[in-house]
């Protein structure tokens, strides 16, 4: 006897056997109870979830003549063995007509189909017309069958069947009941698949099913195709190290090593592990699609405690507490856009170095991870804040008035520095929350410490120890290198030097960034309102009215 392919053998017969569509299924089954049957199905959906197959089991069930062949209504269950089911399962019921639109397109077969639909049936109680990929269908040919389907002979139904529902014109989704089926969950494929490898007296293991759930993409014939494929690479048995080499996949332990490595920021071991995967020739977007599914589940773990029964919850958990939820938020979209942005790539390789290297320059973990060694300016400077404690005075308080000691102290650290060291107006010694900004705004900084100083705001000066505040929004500026670059811009206007530290917390409020965002927004304000009072526009819009987009308004210089 010949062999018959899983995806055609273990192909459902009866309602019962679909799996993952029962809202489909049970409103489908009621109608054929009730009598209540629409002319017209439109059943919609990805690949391989099931529309013809359910197709073919409605036609089943509005011809089922019964295991006595006397039937003489539609049934929600087939008997399999009347006449009618035997020769709609055998793919020889001259009343079922199955068209693939995607080679019948143009208007002149599609008038030579529906001329046969004024003949009653041959054998059957209803002319079954299957029309799959009904979207590829030609605008004519649409035209033609629309009055058809609108009003049909009482003996013919219609099940129409397309990936594609958004190609469809308005005017063929009115006319027919839709049926939306979705794609099968990875568990629930796995499931199925354990049931038929069980029935075949097949091997396997469940950790090779898991991987082909997921590979299947939501697609039940595509999945029994991989099993058939498993089975044959496997030499009749289905297990995990096969599977994974044969669909190029990358189980959960190297994801674990990969996502440690960036928690690590180790560079060196990161690309390593990489070249190790493009030799054994596994799927870079398999990958990155497998990590973002992993971070999926350390955002879940840190949300809602994630899920009890995941065979890596361990790893989960531990990288829940490692990265905070900003980060795992991060590390997705660097995964997904990684994914997207591969074809784009010099090759896949280069792609998904540079998607998990970019993860390590923006990951902070909590851990405090270095730069591994042989970095160099890789880490992008960004270690956690924690790590420079020693030099940042962490503190959570808002920006606070000049004290009245702190304005008696100035004097005696500035007596010796020339008035002409900074603008005219506002003298070091009056150094205060209001006049910083004023102060930084005449200095020449530039680079690392103008970045720092633009986002300060003063908070006090205490002899030759100068505090400034950054916001907990930039608390990445606060670093050694920022703060001496600052320092050292800053001293020559005090007399006797000055020690600069920095402390964490506040709105930025008092900052020169501040005042030149405020400055922006009113010179904005001011140019919308002059826009929106020009007497050119205000008749535009009562001659045709014309609407002014807020949004379009932009300022092209200070």
């Amino acid at each position: 006897m010949s062999h018959q392919v899983l995806a055609r053998k273990w192909r459902p017969r009866q309602f019962a056997d679909v799996i993952g569509q029962e809202h489909v299924v049970r409103a489908l089954a009621n109608a054929l109870e009730t009598g209540r049957i629409h002319h017209a199905y439109l059943l919609t959906g990805t690949r391989g979830v099931g529309k013809t197959t359910l197709a073919r089991i409605l036609a089943k069930a509005l011809n089922c003549l019964g295991a006595d062949g006397t039937g003489t209504l539609p049934v929600a269950i087939p008997c399999g063995v009347c006449s009618a089911c035997t020769a709609i399962d055998a793919g020889r019921f001259v009343d079922l007509l199955e068209v693939d639109a995607a080679t019948n397109t143009k208007v002149d077969e599609m008038r030579e189909l529906l001329e046969s639909a004024q003949y009653k049936p041959v054998s059957g109680r209803y002319k079954v017309y299957i029309i799959d990929e009904v979207h590829m269908l030609s605008k004519s040919a649409f035209n033609a069958m629309l009055k058809t389907l609108e009003e049909p002979p009482s003996h013919v139904q219609f099940i129409l069947a397309t990936t594609d529902p958004q190609k469809l014109p308005i005017t063929v989704l009115s006319r027919c009941l839709q049926f939306n089926l979705k794609n099968l969950a990875p568990q629930l494929i796995a499931g199925h698949l354990s049931k038929v490898l069980t029935a075949e007296g097949v091997a396997f293991e469940t950790a090779a099913l898991d991987l082909i759930g997921r590979a299947a993409e939501g697609s039940a014939r595509d999945s029994l195709s991989l099993l058939d494929q498993a089975i044959a690479y496997g030499a009749g048995a289905v297990k995990a190290t096969d599977v994974a080499a044969m669909l190029g996949a990358l189980d959960q332990s190297y994801l674990v090593s990969l996502l440690n490595f960036v928690a690590q920021r180790n560079a060196k071991a990161l690309v390593h592990e990489v070249e190790s995967l493009a030799a054994r020739s596994i799927s870079f977007d398999l990958m990155l699609k497998e990590l973002a599914s992993l971070l999926t589940q350390v955002a879940l773990a840190q949300q809602v405690g994630g899920v009890e029964d995941h065979p890596q919850q361990a790893e989960i958990n531990a990288f829940a507490t490692r990265f905070s939820a900003d980060d795992v938020q991060l590390l997705y979209q660097i995964s997904v856009l990684g994914r997207r942005d591969l074809a784009l790539a010099p090759d896949e390789q280069s792609g998904a170095t540079m998607t998990l290297l970019r993860m390590l320059a923006f990951a902070k973990p909590r851990d405090g991870g270095t730069s591994p060694a042989g970095g160099g300016s890789g880490s992008m400077g960004l270690a956690p804040i924690e790590t420079v404690a020693p030099v940042v005075e962490v503190a959570a308080k808002l920006v606070a008035t000049l004290a009245t000691n702190t304005a008696a102290a100035v004097p005696a650290v500035l007596a010796a520095a020339p008035d002409t060291a900074i603008m005219p107006e506002v003298k070091i010694a009056q150094l205060a929350d209001q006049t910083w900004p004023q102060f930084i705004a005449h200095l020449d900084l530039k680079g690392l410490s103008a970045m720092l100083a633009r986002q300060t705001c003063y908070e006090s000066l205490q002899g030759k120890v100068l505090t400034l505040q950054v916001p907990l929004s930039q608390k990445h500026l606060a670093q050694p290198r920022y703060i001496d670059s600052l320092q050292a811009e800053i001293s020559p206007h005090f007399a006797e030097g000055v020690q600069l530290t920095i402390s964490i917390g506040g709105a930025g409020q008092g900052s020169l960034a501040a005042a030149e965002a405020l400055e922006d927004n009113e010179r904005q304000s001011r140019a919308e309102a002059s826009i929106m009072h020009d007497p050119f526009v205000r008749d535009m819009e009562i001659e045709f009215g014309a609407v002014v987009r807020r949004d379009s308004i932009r300022l092209i210089s200070h």
